[in-house]
């Protein structure tokens, strides 16, 4: 009996422990930032800042990439013009050019939680991937963090522990939550830090310029449920990616927004919006081998933008938060491509309460 017990104990503990058992196995005394300031003040000061490269043999980890592929990982870190957002990048390329994956994301400090918090997207082999991460715990010689993501209908978590070696070199070691799969082990070198890209592939990320103020009047307009900027914002024939729903023609979108904004919700607000927008250089590369200006015969550019939305549902007087990212692809001044991504948990509820009401 005394063993049983010491049995169960013991596979509480592992299951309870787990995130800290593989931090405590890879770097010593971490914490957790009491302040935005502590955060990004280690992350500027540790050379965290550019871009760093590296080359591998992918692992049998993400559902989106095959294992045993030689490919190059570049991977880049910058800071958002107000300093309240760290700003990610990566690109995953195989030695014949073609791409295996490409995504964005952010790191912030939500002030409610007074926690750091973070979100990054992409895609994998051209399907679209998502989730948000949470920081375990970080010091000067790395950070530790669980990201949860969604790939191809699966969600699963990992843990990827950054340690810092040196300003110019570090190691990043990937390994799924569970014990399945593989682990990755990349060591990486800073290759650009703190000056220009010289060369024909370097494409421009902005925060103040006209195309990012659309975006951000975007939602504040729907905030206040006037859907008339949202007629001259998107393309009559734009195609939306709602998590899995996709919504063709501006029509049938602004529709959906009605719904949500008239029907399902009421009081929405976008808060601790974060709006930039990427121009990227006709030889960038983007899938497949392919450049951008081989991909498209106009100027690719695409704004990201992240919010935490409150509401409340119009039926149930439920509260209700949860972040949401947003990508819009523009042409000729109009957006003719959105993707966005979101836990549908709170507005399925709604939807079947409205549903129910009307038995």
């Amino acid at each position: 009996m005394k063993n049983t017990m010491k049995l169960i104990t013991t596979l509480l503990l592992v299951g309870s422990l787990n995130v800290v058992l593989i931090a405590k196995d890879e770097i010593s005394n971490l914490k957790l930032p009491e302040t935005w300031a502590e955060y990004l003040d280690t992350v500027i000061k540790s050379g965290d800042l550019g871009t760093w490269s590296a080359a591998g043999i992918t692992k049998d980890l993400w559902v989106g990439i095959p294992a045993g592929i030689r490919y190059v990982n570049n991977e880049t870190i910058d800071i958002s013009d107000d300093r309240k957002k760290i700003l990610l990048s990566h690109e995953m390329v195989t030695e014949d050019g073609k791409m295996l994956s490409v995504g964005s994301g952010f790191v912030a400090w939500d002030s409610t939680s007074k926690r750091v918090q973070s979100f990054y997207s992409g895609y994998d082999g051209g399907k679209p991937f998502w989730g948000p991460r949470e920081l375990v715990g970080f010091n000067s010689n790395g950070e530790v963090w669980k990201y949860t993501e969604t790939s191809r209908g699966e969600t699963y978590e990992t843990r990827i522990v950054s340690k810092r070696v040196s300003k110019k070199s570090r190691i990043n070691i990937t390994k799924r939550a569970d014990g399945t799969g593989e682990a990755s082990e990349l060591k990486l070198a800073r290759v650009i830090g703190g000056g220009a890209i010289d060369n024909d592939e370097n494409s421009v990320l902005r925060t103040k310029d006209e195309i990012s103020k659309k975006v951000i009047k975007y939602f504040e307009s729907t905030s206040m449920e006037d859907f008339t900027y949202a007629e001259s914002f998107y393309a009559d024939n734009v195609e939306v990616s709602i998590n899995k729903i996709k919504v063709s023609g501006k029509k049938a979108y602004i529709e959906r927004l009605e719904k949500i904004h008239k029907v399902l919700f009421k009081d929405m607000k976008f808060l601790d919006l974060h709006v930039h927008t990427n121009y990227f250089s006709d030889e960038a590369l983007a899938s497949n081998g392919k450049t951008f200006g081989e991909l498209r015969s106009s100027k690719t550019i695409w704004s990201n933008a992240w919010a935490n939305i409150e509401a409340a549902g119009r039926l149930t007087n439920k509260k209700v938060a949860f972040p949401i990212h947003c990508d819009f692809r523009w042409e000729n001044g109009k957006v003719v491509e959105m993707l966005a991504y979101y836990d549908p948990a709170d507005m399925n509820a709604e939807i079947s309460a409205l549903e129910e009401s009307k038995k």
